[in-house]
C-alpha cells in the first residue's frame, strides 16, 4: 500500500483563529506526514529559512555596496558545499547565478498553499 493514501491531517482552527494539524491514520509521525502538518500550520522549514537568509544577505550587501563582504560570503558557501561534495566551480557558478538574479530584482514566488489570508482554505491550497 502507498504511504501517502494511509497519510491523513486534521486541521484544527485554533481560538485565537490560526490553524493547527495533528497527524492522524498509519503514516502519522513519517516525514511526509510532517511536511503536511507544517504546510498547515505555516511554518517554514529549515530549507525556507535558509533560502530567505541567503536572499536578504545578498540583496542587502548588494544594497549597501559590500562587495568584499559578498566575496566572503560566496567563499565560505562555496567551500561549505565543496566539503559537501559538489564540485567547487559548479557551486560558484551557481552563487554568482542567484547574485545576478537578485542584482537584477529577482524575488521568490508565494508558495501557493500560503496564499490568501492566514487561515488554509478548505480546499487545502
Amino acid at each position: 500500500m502507498d504511504r501517502r493514501q494511509t497519510l491523513e491531517v486534521e486541521t484544527l482552527e485554533k481560538e485565537d483563529g490560526t490553524v493547527a494539524a495533528r497527524e492522524t491514520g498509519q503514516a502519522a509521525g513519517t516525514p511526509a506526514a510532517v511536511r503536511v502538518a507544517r504546510k498547515a500550520e505555516r511554518k517554514p522549514s529549515r530549507d525556507d529559512i535558509a533560502r530567505a537568509l541567503l536572499h536578504y544577505a545578498i540583496v542587502q550587501n548588494l544594497k549597501l555596496g559590500r562587495g568584499r563582504e559578498l566575496d566572503r560570503l560566496q567563499a565560505s558557501i562555496v567551500e561549505e558545499l565543496a566539503a559537501q561534495g559538489f564540485d567547487r566551480k559548479a557551486a560558484d557558478a551557481a552563487f554568482e547565478d542567484l547574485v545576478d538574479k537578485y542584482g537584477s530584482g529577482w524575488t521568490f514566488q508565494r508558495k501557493r498553499h500560503l496564499r490568501g489570508d492566514s487561515k488554509i482554505d478548505e480546499a487545502g491550497g
